[in-house]
């Protein structure tokens, strides 16, 4: 009886050593539970808890993501939140007036098109409308665009009627909202081209991989 309980209480002892032994990978120094020194990759799923809160103060804060795009694929990289110079996903609100009839022919935005992506989300005309024109025995307002496009390496801004103006005595201002995505965190599709052929209704020619 004394030799049984001999072996247990060692049997505790070691399994209690190995709950809070420090795991190297590439190092004899480990700093952490697990340290590893080098690249990681994961050829399968790669998963983690829910992320604690992090305070203002808190420095050397980083996301691990697993990259598709590694060869092979799984690569385990870092993201340097202290790196970018905008969030993920940002919304910014632009008010233009005193425009030249309603010509807001090209704003230069100034955000660097390699690293942002920047799309229209609301936008709100005010002032005086633009007068109608006969046209092929109908009434025509033209043709009104709003849109952003890149030029010279950086995104650019048209709002305006491409074949009306305004009368010169009359006054416009815009008000629009802009989406500023952070390209780190998404993936370029191949574009997809569809032939309607005539016809105002169809399906697209193919689906896009998402993954």
């Amino acid at each position: 009886m004394y030799r049984s309980m001999k072996k247990i209480t060692l049997i505790l002892l070691i399994f209690s050593t190995t709950i809070f032994a420090q795991i190297g990978i590439g190092t004899d120094n480990p700093q952490a539970d697990l340290h590893v020194a080098g690249d990681m990759l994961i050829r399968d799923e790669f998963k983690l808890g829910a992320l604690g809160t992090v305070a203002s103060t808190d420095e050397d804060f980083m996301l691990l993501t697993r990259s598709k795009t590694s060869n092979p694929v799984g690569k385990v990289t870092k993201l340097d939140v202290s790196e970018l110079s905008v969030a993920p996903v940002n919304i910014v609100d632009y008010s233009f007036s005193n425009i030249s009839l309603d010509n807001l022919r090209d704003v230069n935005l100034q955000y660097d098109a390699s690293k942002y992506i920047v799309g229209v989300a609301n936008f709100r005309y005010l002032g005086d409308p633009i007068k109608k024109v006969n046209a092929g025995g109908t009434k025509s307002i033209g043709n009104f665009v709003v849109h952003t496009f890149i030029s010279g390496g950086t995104w650019h801004l048209e709002i305006r009627n491409q074949t009306l103006d305004l009368d010169p005595s009359d006054s416009v201002s815009y008000e629009i909202t802009l989406v500023v995505y952070d390209k780190s965190y998404f993936r370029y599709l191949n574009p997809i081209t569809t032939d309607l052929g005539g016809n105002n209704s169809g399906s697209a020619s193919s689906i896009p991989n998402l993954y």
